[in-house]
């Protein structure tokens, strides 16, 4: 295992909920793909990080789970995006009896995963690879709740030997899709103006999170304008905006051009012929 290396893996189950903070009076919202936080969660279940595992720098708790921060993934849903609204009996706050929660639950969510490790973060790396490859985990994984355990599968270590990197920018940007590249997964919108994917009915669908309906199209660009990459001292989060479309296992749909905002580059890897991931 090298640094710089690239871990496919799958993820999937019957149900899901990754709860958004920025939530309505109709009920909890869920976010459509895993924010960073819930992988990086993930990925310290399988490696055994304890959920209180911190030291004291000054009055911050400093947990060590937020060294894997610093691994950077990319995320593609292989799977109709649906949402129902389930209610849950709950204690909620200080509250005392039972109440009833609404909350969007996702159908049979399954997402494909691209993660990269730091040169720092190599031994961990090695023993997660170890241990996603014999299906092995130290804490149980959850899409989102704990009522919706979550399953995995290992499926290719991209050798940092043998995927290219590329830096997409104004200058070679036109070059770059004439050649028929594709690329896939989320995108980080600081750094882009403007998207097109492979659908003659593309449109661009913005949202917050939620009030979408039950079913949505494959075709769309979603981009989710507060999106959890980073989690200190426990309860600070730090957001970015967010760009990705979904597809079934049958379909390719990717973005086949992007604008960048004046002055910013996107770096790509490789992980197939003319097939390009950005990883945030």
């Amino acid at each position: 295992m090298n640094s710089g290396d690239i871990i496919e893996m799958d993820i999937w189950s019957s149900f899901g909920c990754f709860t958004s903070p920025f939530s309505n009076i109709g009920g909890l919202l869920t976010y459509l793909i895993p924010p960073k936080t819930s992988i990086i969660g993930m990925i310290g279940s399988i490696l055994g990080y304890d959920f209180n595992d911190y030291i004291m720098d000054g009055e911050i708790k400093k947990y060590k789970i937020e060294e894997l921060y610093d691994i950077k993934i990319s995320i593609q849903p292989l799977f109709k995006l649906k949402t129902r609204k389930v209610t849950f009996n709950s204690h909620y706050g200080n509250e005392p009896n039972m109440l009833n929660i609404k909350q969007d639950v996702l159908i049979d969510p399954y997402y494909k995963l691209f993660l990269k490790f730091p040169e720092h973060l190599n031994s961990e790396e090695k023993i997660f690879l170890e241990k996603i490859k014999n299906n092995e985990t130290i804490y149980n994984l959850y899409m989102g709740r704990n009522e919706f355990f979550l399953n995995y599968e290992y499926k290719n270590v991209l050798s940092q030997n043998m995927h290219q990197r590329f830096t997409l920018n104004e200058d070679n940007r036109e070059d770059f899709f004439d050649d028929e590249n594709k690329i896939y997964g989320t995108l980080n919108r600081n750094l882009i103006k403007d998207t097109s994917i492979s659908y003659d009915e593309n449109e661009t669908l913005t949202i917050e999170i939620g009030d979408f309906g039950d079913l949505l199209p494959n075709y769309y660009e979603y981009v989710i304008k507060k999106y959890p990459v980073k989690r200190t001292n426990f309860t600070d989060f730090e957001y970015i905006p967010v760009s990705f479309y979904t597809m079934n296992k049958n379909e390719d749909y990717f973005f086949e051009d992007i604008i960048l905002k004046e002055n910013s580059e996107l770096d790509l890897c490789n992980i197939g012929e003319n097939k390009w991931i950005s990883l945030i």
